[in-house]
């Protein structure tokens, strides 16, 4: 069946011809103006650039499209095809996969600082979404390897759409849909159509979105506990007890499946984190640069990563370096001496960095 698309004026339906996207870049700067554009859900999920043309990885050159965070912050990949183009369908989603498996490594410092330079003129989108907590939501993502990825083009072909279901249905934590954005010209007006034409199952969506909740230290541990057993849960709420012990701002989740904890120093930078690297793995999370460049007489990062790989004696498969963060699997402090020497590090490193006075006790 043929649809033909009219525009009303007054009382004359004006028909509305399609128009074809000469250049791929004529799209791409219609979603970063638009990310509405390609969000699954326009009215509940809102977009926010980081980015336009991405750069995913400096050992490859590879540039995403466009890299947006939803209001959860969950990191939104799209990349973006003419169906003119042959190489939407395979080569395309091999591109995607490839920036997807780099996410992992990619630093919130500096997509924060994209952030910022990308909504400079946008004080409300700065003042609800910059935000440590946000952040602290978006590395939490990042290193869950919880993505959307998104393949727009003015027509999917029926050859991607099925690869894109495929992926859909068979990537845990990543969601994958593909968007057609099509444009359609009367003599003076301009028309969009934007249709999701993947195979989104509105039951596992709504299920998922119900489980979303704002978190609280009791049903945190109460979480922690019937996922991790009452040891794990222990050791988690005794973190929780000598931030607090130590006047330190802390928050839990908020609109999120998996609890989380975030402490931030008086001076407004992250102490730590509490949160999930997998549905099953609780760790605490140290942000390298606040140890070191952030404290007055802070160790290097090197010397901070040896602290936790030699000094403590914290079995190697409990602790994971990146460049950006110490994490910790709360296992590894099962033993109660090495959970009092884990606390008794922080103590010593933030006495020598002035943030709390030499009186203080962990």
């Amino acid at each position: 069946m043929m649809n033909s698309l009219y525009l009303m004026s007054g009382e004359h339906a004006l028909p509305a011809k399609e128009h074809h996207y000469e250049y791929e870049d004529e799209l791409q700067r219609l979603i970063e103006c638009n990310p509405q554009l390609v969000s699954y859900a326009p009215d509940d999920v809102q977009l926010i650039l980081v980015q336009r043309e991405f750069a995913v990885s400096d050992d490859f050159g590879l540039s995403l499209d466009h890299l947006f965070v939803d209001q959860n912050g969950v990191p939104v990949l799209v990349e973006v095809k003419r169906a003119v183009d042959t190489r939407i369908r395979r080569e395309v989603v091999a591109q995607v996969l490839d920036y997807a498996a780099c996410a992992s490594g990619w630093n919130v410092d500096t997509l924060r600082q994209l952030f910022q330079e990308s909504n400079c003129d946008n004080e409300s989108i700065l003042e609800t979404y910059d935000t440590d907590e946000f952040w602290a939501a978006v590395a939490t993502n990042l290193k869950a390897e919880r993505l959307i990825l998104v393949f727009a083009a003015d027509q999917i072909p029926g050859r991607l759409q099925t690869i894109i279901d495929f992926l859909n249905r068979n990537l845990n934590g990543i969601r994958v849909y593909g968007v057609e954005i099509r444009r359609f010209q009367t003599n003076d007006s301009a028309l969009l159509s934007s249709s999701v034409v993947t195979n989104l199952s509105a039951g596992s969506e709504q299920a998922a979105l119900s489980s979303r909740q704002n978190w609280s230290a009791s049903a945190m541990l109460e979480y922690m506990e019937g996922a991790c057993g009452r040891a794990v849960a222990d050791v988690c709420n005794a973190l929780i007890q000598y931030a607090e012990q130590l006047g330190f701002r802390n928050s839990f989740g908020r609109n999120v499946v998996r609890p989380t904890f975030l402490s931030k120093r008086p001076d407004g930078y992250w102490f730590f984190q509490i949160c999930y690297s997998s549905r099953t793995v609780p760790i605490i999370s140290l942000h390298v640069n606040n140890f070191t460049s952030k404290l007055n007489q802070g160790p290097t990062p090197d010397e901070f990563r040896s602290i936790f790989t030699e000094q403590l004696g914290l079995d190697s498969q409990y602790v994971r370096l990146t460049k950006e963060f110490v994490n910790i699997d709360l296992r590894g402090f099962l033993e109660p001496e090495k959970l009092s020497a884990f606390l008794g590090v922080l103590t010593e490193l933030m006495e020598k960095g002035g943030v709390i006075p030499q009186s203080s006790e962990g």
